[in-house]
């Protein structure tokens, strides 16, 4: 595996990006870091905090700069866009390893589809411009490698891990993101939430 953050594209700053999170429930998030405790010791590879665990719907282009008004604004375009979409559950995998990251991934559904495309349909109307791209599938994040690290290391490590099962996805947050490349995690603070 090689560093995620040499691999990421750099952010204008490393604290305050806006992203959309789906957060998982008590039980999925004690399966998650559960599994992560796999990977615990690997030089260069450290477990995100059980705390941070998360499901990226979309990052933002803004910062959290923006005016109260404007947050606002973008948190009422959000609860336009996926209030009554209603709850939907994501089957969870068990952890992999790819280039950069462990994770456990999901199959894509309509409703994950639905709720991605009307957030960052929100943030589009909202404030115009371009988006990042959107996340690959549902997933979440127990590592992300902040050099090299040993492929047959992690893969040992990961023989045997259980599939996660069904994440309940009944809300998104809307949260300001800073990333920590030196620790190998990202953390936030939230700033509005809305139901589905």
């Amino acid at each position: 595996m090689r560093s995620f953050f040499d691999y990421m594209p750099p952010w204008v700053r490393n604290e305050g990006s806006l992203h959309v999170y789906a957060l998982p429930d008590d039980r999925a998030r004690d399966r998650l870091a559960e599994e992560s405790l796999r990977l615990d010791g690997i030089v260069g590879l450290p477990r995100m905090p059980e705390p941070w665990l998360h499901l990226t719907v979309s990052r933002l282009s803004q910062f959290d700069d923006l005016s109260h008004a404007e947050l606002t604004r973008l948190a009422e375009a959000l609860g336009r866009e996926v209030e009554g979409l209603g709850a939907f559950d994501v089957a969870l995998g068990a952890p992999a390893a790819g280039a950069h990251t462990v994770g456990c991934s999901a199959p894509a559904s309509p409703q994950w589809e639905a709720l991605v495309s009307g957030v960052r349909r929100a943030a589009s109307d909202t404030f115009g411009g371009e988006l990042p791209p959107p996340p690959h599938a549902p997933h979440a994040s127990l590592a992300y490698a902040t050099g090299d690290v040993d492929d047959t290391l992690v893969a040992s490590r990961l023989v045997g891990a259980a599939e996660i099962g069904l994440v309940r996805i009944d809300r998104v947050h809307l949260v300001s993101v800073t990333v920590r490349p030196d620790l190998g995690t990202f953390d936030w603070i939230e700033l509005a939430n809305v139901d589905l």
